[in-house]
């Protein structure tokens, strides 16, 4: 083995080790979080007791429900507790519903409520109070007021506005009358606690992107994100929104004005990860305030409840669009302003979802063609000089100037391809326009194709076989088959196979593509062959 190949082969033995011990830090030492342990399990047991409580009492208890919707929404309201017992997401081709009952909230998964202590020294939860429901409607929307009287002169009020149309925001008012003299303390606490709902056949991957955010304040707009771990637990001195995030769909609750919050107290934000068939987690928000001298409740506040679709959020203007997982850095850039347009753009001709992303490959791959072509240029001039070495870098340089090369471009090219790799893998799980979506045998791009399925769980390689993961790994193969280093490139090949199986489909649709491209543009750029014969290699 000559000096250049016993380079090349160390030089692909290292590239294999970083790799390596990049997967072994990603899946085996992921940072811990420095939360105080005994604070979670005291909040956790206290959580747990109060949930199996309130689920047991409103079984007890009868109820009546009222049935609002509009064109998107369809949710019962509770005259127990005066919640949203269930919501459902009505069938919209648009974001790929295809059932008549999508539940977001299902039989009180979702609980909102007040807790404080009357004069009598009564501790009161209103999510068992009875609740009189009153409906009003105009040509724009419908407003139920749910009233719940304490005293003669005592009551405190749930009023939701629901929009008529395609409206996933719902307005929310508390308002009181005679509560501060009623209380004997003016100190109360506001609390909403949500079991996720499982809403995806590939349950592990909708695990993976479920995620509790929020955001601290109106006008700075920075998002919080929880740990994933099985159990997370925030402090905080103040809070705008909160939105429990599922891989498509959302729920979230948005204070428009400010609570006056206990100085002597936090706000307390919990999740915890759930092993069921139905749940994925579970949520919950504590909010200590108080009720200033003959004030009355006065809040206002605003629903979420509906897909992850970044324009839709972005009505809002609350910064609810940056719950998207999209990345961060360059990546988010990337794929709000470059590849979510470039997308919709080839959306409007209404053709397949898979021919779409075959469409923005060959964009991509267009606009990287000047660099693709000087950095092929490059590197076959490196391979024609083999073992002949420039001593003058002057005379180097000139040399690349008369034939058109620019070494930059072999960097550059490299450094343009991670950002679009890494935003690709955020972009497709996340794009609920992909949501249900078929192309050829996958049957939804937002996950792995399955040409088979296994009853047993492979380490690391998943329970199924994906036909594209193969596809993509031998169109590499063919790529590198030239390359007399091809057979070193195996076991990098094989390490693919396992940890790219459980890949979205419409990822691997994008690679294959990209990689049928560069194979056509090799053989385009061969002719540069008989271009390099015009000029003799200066040897120094």
């Amino acid at each position: 083995m000559n000096q250049k190949s016993k380079t090349n082969f160390y030089f692909l033995i290292g590239r294999y080790l970083i790799f390596l011990l990049f997967l072994i830090y990603f899946f085996f030492f992921k940072k811990e979080n420095s939360l105080n342990k005994k604070k979670i399990e005291l909040f956790k047991k206290e959580l747990i007791k109060n949930n199996l409580i309130k689920t047991q009492e409103l079984k007890k208890i009868k109820e009546k429900e009222v049935i609002i919707e509009n064109n998107v929404l369809k949710l019962s309201l509770s005259t127990i507790g005066g919640n949203i017992k269930n919501l459902f997401l009505k069938k919209n081709p648009n974001i790929s519903i295809e059932t008549d009952n999508f539940s977001l909230i299902k039989e009180n998964s979702s609980l909102f409520g007040l807790e404080f202590t009357n004069k009598f020294g009564k501790k009161i939860d209103t999510y068992k109070l009875e609740f009189i429901p009153e409906i009003k409607e105009d040509i724009f929307k419908y407003t139920i007021n749910m009233h719940a009287q304490l005293e003669p002169n005592v009551y405190i009020d749930y009023v939701y506005v629901v929009y008529k149309g395609n409206n996933y925001y719902i307005d929310f008012f508390i308002k009181s009358k005679g509560l501060y003299e009623y209380v004997s303390t003016n100190s109360f606490n506001l609390e909403w606690s949500q079991k996720i709902l499982n809403l995806e056949k590939e349950k592990t991957i909708e695990k993976k992107y479920t995620n509790i955010s929020f955001r601290i304040n109106s006008k700075k707009n920075k998002i919080n994100f929880f740990d994933k771990k099985k159990s997370s637990f925030k402090e905080l001195d103040n809070l705008y929104w909160i939105a429990n995030k599922q891989q498509f769909f959302a729920s979230i609750l948005c204070f428009k004005n400010q609570l006056t919050i206990d100085n002597s107290k936090k706000i307390l934000i919990y999740s915890e990860n759930i092993n069921s068939d139905s749940e994925l987690k579970f949520s919950e928000l504590k909010i200590p305030f108080l009720l200033k001298k003959e004030e009355e409740l006065n809040c206002d506040y605003k629903w979420y409840f509906g897909p992850l679709d970044y324009h839709i959020l972005k009505k809002s203007k609350d910064g609810f669009e940056q719950i998207i997982p999209f990345g961060k850095g360059i990546a988010k850039v990337l794929n709000r302003y470059f590849f979510l347009n470039l997308f919709e753009l080839f959306e409007k001709a209404n053709i397949n979802y898979g021919i779409i992303i075959i469409l923005m490959t060959i964009v991509v791959k267009l606009l990287l063609s000047p660099i693709t072509y000087s950095q092929y240029k490059f590197n076959l001039f490196m391979q024609k000089m083999q073992t002949k070495f420039f001593l003058n870098p002057q005379i180097l340089i000139e040399f690349y100037k008369k034939i058109g090369i620019n070494p930059i471009y072999s960097l550059l090219g490299n450094m343009i391809k991670i950002p679009i790799f890494y935003s690709l893998m955020n972009f497709f799980p996340t794009l609920i326009n992909l949501r249900g979506k078929r192309f050829l045998w996958a049957k939804n791009l937002s996950y792995s194709d399955r040409i088979l399925n296994f009853n047993f769980n492979i380490p690391i390689y998943g329970n199924h076989i994906s036909l594209f993961n193969i596809f993509n790994i031998l169109i590499l193969f063919v790529l590198r088959i030239r390359n007399k280093f091809y057979k070193t490139y195996i076991l990098f090949y094989i390490m693919m196979l396992f940890f790219f199986n459980n890949y979205p489909s419409g990822i691997y649709i994008y690679y294959i593509s990209s990689n049928i491209i560069n194979i056509l543009f090799r053989i385009f750029y061969s002719r540069i062959d008989f271009y390099f014969k015009e000029f003799k290699i200066p040897i120094i």
